[in-house]
């Protein structure tokens, strides 16, 4: 390379105006490790032939291994409409996109190029990434059980395992956490521990998850060099314990953590919801409040202190958190489904509908606030306006069995009733066990006159299903998965 180097140089003084030269000292350069010299060289080249893509290639590869994306990302844009049929041009924009996360671009350049993919885990482990977020679940699946067969390194392993219990191969995902178990030197280590337990959670194996925990806690001295590591353990073990019914212990676990790391909203979030789970509002609202004085900025803490003074009946206070979150310009739809969920239980339909239709000015076409709208108007006796409200909601999100069942009963309540029957049988199609979806088909059918499908569709229970209002609860904020301390450093 020394002696290549000395003779383009030589080259270069002799024709300063040839770009050939200038790249294939660049070539040369960035073998020799000299980046920025290189990238000089590869520039200049451009600059005296702007159509010169073999430049634009080479420095696109170049600032990617330097791992600068958007100047890379530049580069090769370029090398790739100079010259479309460039495989290794193609081949390293994909390489470039995957790496910055656009995973459409990425796939579809590693796609135009020939060039084969490297066995490699770090590279097939963003490949598995970017599937799972397009939604191409069986490739994802299929990476990932390509890397399961690779030797991997422990970060490796933990972020392999992480991705199999996103496509629900919760098999392969302990495997892979044990078989890491299995290779550790003697104890161990409590990061490998932690993943183990996690990864149980994950899979649904709620026992062997919180006996993990509780033999790594009961084995833990207590002395508050250790307190910040002991979190994510109490809060695994509170999730575990919630997940099998053992409300008290779980709370208790969540406790310990919001204790150990008051700033930590999602502690609180996690007691919270397990305290509203178990209908203890008054002990939930105390602890939000608890959390928001340590956090007083925390958007999903002042929500949840309106979602707890809603279910304990408080109203008043209710309203007045979520439209102080309105009034605020909150870039979501939750709290204004929440101030509208209030005022239908204070008796103020209309008032409610008129919010909603404030927030869809300025969120634009959501379901939810159109749902709510419909069912706002349905209820303060404007049913003609709650129809197109709710035909809305249903056209944005077709699956809602609750958008199908609500539209059907307005109908059916105005005389649309052939109308109302297919989209009853709508929301009996996405809810089988739907009583009220059968009982008012049963209504229907008597309205139009089919006496013999009323009877099929008659029922003689008298529970009543209560109405779907929204989710503002959420669920449980999982602990983050941890990695080895080399893996820390690097």
């Amino acid at each position: 390379m020394e002696a290549a180097l000395a003779e383009l140089t030589v080259a270069e003084r002799e024709d300063a105006k040839d770009p050939r030269i200038h790249n294939f000292r660049g070539i040369v350069l960035a073998r020799l490790g000299q980046s920025t010299e290189a990238a000089a060289e590869y520039q200049e080249a451009i600059r005296l032939d702007p159509l010169i893509e073999d430049a634009y290639r080479n420095l696109g590869y170049l600032e990617w291994t330097e791992h600068h994306l958007e100047r890379a990302r530049e580069a090769l844009l370029h090398a790739v409409r100079l010259t479309p049929k460039d495989s290794f041009a193609h081949y390293y924009l994909g390489r470039v996109q995957l790496e910055g996360q656009f995973y459409a671009a990425a796939f579809l350049e590693l796609e135009l190029s020939d060039v084969p993919w490297p066995v490699e885990p770090g590279f097939l482990i963003k490949a598995a990434a970017g599937y799972l977020a397009l939604g191409r679940q069986e490739e994802a699946r299929k990476t990932l059980h390509q890397l399961a067969s690779l030797p991997l390194l422990d970060a490796q392993t933990v972020r392999v395992a992480s991705l199999l219990l996103a496509v629900h191969e919760n098999d392969a995902a302990t495997g892979l956490m044990r078989k890491l178990s299995g290779r550790q030197a003697g104890p161990l280590a409590p990061w490998a521990r932690f993943d183990l337990s996690l990864a149980h959670l994950l899979a649904g194996r709620y026992e062997e998850a919180a006996d993990q925990v509780q033999h790594f806690i009961s084995a833990l001295p207590s002395t508050p060099s250790e307190s910040d590591q002991i979190v994510p353990w109490w809060s695994l073990a509170g999730i575990a314990y919630a997940r099998l019914g053992q409300g008290d212990r779980a709370v208790d676990a969540f406790n310990r953590a919001a204790a150990l790391a008051p700033d930590r909203e999602e502690h609180w979030l996690n007691l919270t919801r397990e305290l509203m789970e178990l209908s203890r509002y008054r002990e939930a609202i105390s602890a939000v409040q608890e959390g928001l004085a340590a956090s007083p900025e925390s958007y999903a803490l002042h929500l949840r202190l309106g979602a707890a003074d809603l279910s304990a009946g408080r109203y008043q206070e209710a309203e007045t958190v979520f439209r102080n979150l309105v009034e605020a310009g909150d870039p979501l739809p939750t709290s204004y489904i929440g101030l509208a969920q209030v005022l239908l239980r204070m008796g103020r339909a209309e008032e409610a509908a008129s919010e909603l239709s404030a927030a869809q000015g300025r969120l634009g076409a959501i379901f939810l606030i159109s749902y709510f709208r419909g069912l706002s108007l349905d209820r303060a006796g404007k049913r003609d306006e709650a129809v197109p409200a709710l035909e809305e909601a249903i056209r944005l999100n077709p699956n809602s069995s609750e958008a199908h069942l609500e539209l059907g009963k307005t109908e059916l309540a105005v005389g649309r009733v052939n109308d109302a029957i297919v989209e009853l049988q709508h929301a009996r199609h996405l809810s089988p066990g739907n009583l009220q979806a059968q009982r008012l088909l049963s209504q229907a059918y008597r309205r139009a006159g089919d006496a013999k499908r009323a009877a099929q569709f008659a029922d003689t229970s008298t529970e009543a299903p209560p109405a779907a209002e929204g989710d503002l609860l959420g669920d449980f904020v999982l602990p983050e998965w941890q990695m080895p301390e080399e893996s820390k450093k690097d």
